[in-house]
């Protein structure tokens, strides 16, 4: 069952109950307007996962002003026209305005509940993969790395790498502004074998070839004297 809460917009109280009575079976939470003032106020209250709009409300294209009202307050909530026009101009003019989906009058119920199903779950599907994306990508002053892809970029350009350089980088993104040991380094990228320290030091030249602007006065990857160093993504002084 379905808990989402979508919002029906017609100035026909028989449509409503239809649209209602069509989603009754799926668990949605449906909300009822008929005008735009009311639309606004319910919107004030609650949040909707979908709109469901017509177009001619008190005034002829009162539905393509409200769903431009709405893509304004939430851009990324699905709106669907159930409308009793029905030329290519009025199927235009509707998707212009911020419809995903227009269906014509009269629909059959369950067509119109397939395609709310359809919209809920493609949304759904949208926003878990923006917000697993954005877990994944590690975004820090003018550097990135793409935990997907296993790409470290600076200024928005694919710094190339070999594979201790990618997990030495990573590492320093993933905790910036620390300091750490030239043991504390080896431990969390080589974790095995008898520590070289000369082998920190020359990765630790490796990357400031190519992540710094003057790898002779670095900025972004610094040392700190007697203790190790530090990953200053910003370039401030430590």
């Amino acid at each position: 069952m379905r808990n989402e809460k979508i919002l029906v917009v017609d100035d026909d109280p028989a449509i409503r109950r239809l649209i209602w009575k069509s989603l009754q079976s799926t668990g949605l939470l449906v909300y009822q307007s008929d005008t735009i003032e009311k639309t606004i106020d319910i919107m004030n209250r609650v949040e909707f996962q979908l709109f469901l709009l017509d177009v001619s409300l008190e005034h002829e294209n009162d539905g393509y002003h409200l769903a431009q009202l709405i893509r304004e307050r939430q851009p990324l909530t699905p709106i669907i026209f159930v409308s009793g026009k029905k030329s290519e101009q009025d199927i235009i003019s509707g998707l212009e305005s911020g419809g995903d989906v227009y269906l014509s009058k009269p629909f059959a119920p369950d067509v119109l509940r397939a395609q709310v199903i359809s919209t809920l779950n493609r949304t759904e599907q949208l926003l878990t993969l923006s917000q697993n994306r954005e877990e994944t990508l590690l975004k820090d002053g003018i550097f990135s790395f793409d935990k997907n892809q296993y790409q470290f970029s600076k200024n928005g350009e694919i710094v190339n790498m070999t594979s201790k350089e990618i997990m030495m980088i990573l590492f320093f993104m993933e905790n910036p502004y620390q300091v750490f040991s030239k043991e504390q380094i080896y431990a969390s990228v080589w974790s095995d074998g008898d520590m070289d320290k000369n082998l920190i030091t020359v990765y630790i030249n490796y990357l400031r070839n190519k992540i710094e602007d003057d790898p002779k006065k670095p900025k972004y990857l610094q040392t700190v004297w007697g203790i190790g160093y530090l990953f200053n993504p910003e370039g401030k002084e430590a």
